[in-house]
């Protein structure tokens, strides 16, 4: 009896310590599955500056985005404050400011360009008569397309409050426009940039642009 009892116990005790090493190896390798996995999150959240730049071009991440309307295509790249800083300084640059970058992030910035579909037609020569037409549509776009344009962040829609429009020295095909809007959500995840302009027909022009999973820069 004494015998079989001992027996009983050696075997459900060599069963727990089995157990016990199935349950320690299995968190031992959810333990390093999860560091994997954050240390990738990491080394892919911080990219070195042509990387970055590159990312941020990239349609396929969200924040530059095409779109046809009628006749027109448009092209909006949205230029988080780090990419701001590189456009002015240069890729390459050893020390990053992060103080500057911190002081542009208090405005959203935008590159528009516009362009006719047919790609044998000057954007600002399209649909006009005369030279009076073409000086009146090139004042418009120089000095008032500005007010006709919006951004909506969080159903708050925002004005315009920097513009310039770049002109090439034959004005030709495209027009491009660097816009500012005020930064009051920063944490937002997408943004919608509102073009109401009779140039482009009776219905608003809405152009959507993801910031979700935008990397760091690496300093």
């Amino acid at each position: 009896m004494g015998y079989h009892l001992v027996r009983l116990l050696f075997f459900k005790t060599q069963f727990l310590y089995q157990d016990c090493c199935q349950i320690q190896f299995s968190i031992s390798k959810s333990v390093i599955w999860f560091f994997f996995i954050a240390c990738t999150i990491s080394c892919q959240s911080r990219l070195e500056q042509k990387d970055y730049i590159a990312w941020v071009r990239d349609y396929e991440n969200g924040l530059h985005v095409k779109k046809s309307n009628a006749e027109f295509t448009f092209d909006l790249q949205y230029q988080p404050s780090a990419y701001v800083w590189l456009q002015r300084h240069g890729a390459g640059t050893e020390k990053i400011d992060t103080t500057e970058i911190a002081t542009i992030a208090g405005t959203q910035y935008y590159i528009l360009t516009i362009a006719v579909e047919r790609n044998d037609v000057d954007f600002i020569d399209y649909n006009v008569k005369d030279i009076k037409e073409k000086q009146q549509k090139l004042y418009y776009f120089s000095y008032q397309f500005q007010n006709d344009i919006f951004l909506e962040e969080n159903n708050t829609r925002l004005p315009c409050v920097l513009f310039h429009f770049e002109r090439s020295i034959d004005l030709n095909q495209n027009c491009t426009f660097i816009l500012g809007f005020e930064n009051q959500n920063s944490d937002s995840k997408e943004a919608k940039l509102i073009i109401q302009s009779q140039q482009f027909g009776s219905l608003p022009v809405k152009i959507k642009v993801s910031k979700t999973n935008i990397p760091s820069l690496a300093i």
